[in-house]
């Protein structure tokens, strides 16, 4: 097989699996996971049941694949730590430039993922739900501490804090459950929130005092 005719199939099949992730996405966030049928998502991708089975599987790994989405923003499903604004922290050499754009990407990927995030917690009586909620909660909190490790390594983390409390402080202050509190039973919009956790993350991490507009 050419390596045209190869990179057309790659191709045909990255559309195709993004038209079925978008299409699960809608009916979940519409209608819920467990009213959710996999012929619901390959009639509304346009595609065959067996596709959807081919390509996800099972209905928890298709939602798995949804939240994933979520988090990347795109369907490259680029680690977080990989980044191109990881970088800029890593080499960054202003301490609140530094946690103002660790606060701004993080606050921007909780947004998106705040209300799949909620679909899976609702779901979570499946066990295989609840191990994709706990799964998500470990990732976060790995890669919130691998980057507060970045801060660190770049001097930016003020002495008295530590590595160990910084992490348990960005864990605690910016995710799905304190951004929907806030969001939806406050009234909050997106701005106000990024406002809020850059100020307290400033005074935590960086010792600097700053008023939250």
């Amino acid at each position: 097989m050419g390596a045209k005719k190869l990179d057309g199939r790659r191709e045909r099949s990255r559309l195709t699996r993004g038209r079925i992730v978008a299409a699960a996405t809608r009916l979940f966030l519409d209608d819920g996971y467990v009213a959710t049928t996999m012929e619901d998502v390959a009639e509304r991708a346009g595609v065959a049941v067996q596709t959807v089975y081919y390509v996800f599987g099972t209905k928890p790994n298709l939602l798995a694949a949804v939240l994933d989405v979520s988090i990347a923003g795109d369907l490259e499903f680029i680690p977080v730590r990989q980044r191109p604004w990881v970088d800029s922290i890593r080499g960054g050499q202003d301490a609140t430039a530094a946690v103002e754009l660790l606060v701004e990407e993080s606050v921007r990927i909780v947004a998106r993922t705040a209300p799949i995030y909620e679909v899976v917690r609702r779901a979570a009586a499946d066990p295989d739900v609840n191990a994709l909620l706990e799964n998500t909660r470990r990732h976060r909190r790995d890669d919130q501490r691998a980057l507060i490790e970045i801060l660190a390594g770049a001097g930016h983390l003020r002495t008295a804090t530590g590595v160990d409390t910084a992490a348990d402080v960005l864990y605690a202050v910016i995710n799905e459950e304190v951004f929907e509190l806030l969001t939806a039973d406050c009234n909050w919009d997106v701005d106000r929130f990024r406002r809020w956790a850059t100020s307290l993350m400033l005074q935590q991490l960086v010792g600097i005092d700053a008023t939250d507009a």
